[in-house]
């Protein structure tokens, strides 16, 4: 509690007014990366299906989600999500809700595809994009975070 107040640059106290222990604190964290995931698919409903699929594709793949500090923190809290039933749970819900709003945005760009063919290739991306985080994490080089996405895109799409 102490590291968030100072990471923060706020008082003890008022950390520990919002929150009352470690436990809701991860709790809350977890709940706003949920909102992150789910935002990153919300996209101008007027563009064709097809680029508001690569719009949102492409929007994992951003400078903000791809600094060491945000994506450490998304690793911790994988790591806490296999350790802890509560937060697994809340994690478990995250990951079904992107999937299927991705999947959403498949199936519109892809009438032709069945609804479980959208949701596996949601979770083939899934796996893609949380690779890509971790290359970027690792400081691996920009073309394969680049093929990463092209690789989404190309999952998404195929006919």
């Amino acid at each position: 509690m102490r590291a968030v107040a100072r990471e923060a640059g706020v008082a003890l106290g008022l950390v520990n007014y919002h929150y009352e222990d470690k436990t809701s604190l991860i709790r809350a964290v977890l709940h706003r990366i949920e909102e992150q995931d789910v935002a990153l698919l919300a996209v101008d409903a007027s563009l064709p299906p097809e680029k508001q699929v690569r719009i949102a594709l492409r929007r994992v793949a951003e400078p903000q989600f791809l600094t060491a500090e945000y994506l450490s923190l998304r690793l911790q809290l994988w790591a806490l999500a296999q350790a802890h039933e509560d937060f697994a749970q809340i994690n478990t819900t995250a990951q079904k809700k992107y999937r299927a709003g991705l999947a959403s945005l498949i199936r519109t760009a892809r009438p032709a595809i069945s609804r479980g063919e959208s949701h596996r290739r949601a979770a083939d991306i899934d796996v893609v994009q949380n690779g890509l985080w971790l290359t970027a994490l690792l400081g691996l080089d920009q073309a394969s975070i680049r093929r990463s996405v092209r690789r989404c895109e190309e999952i998404a799409l195929a006919d």
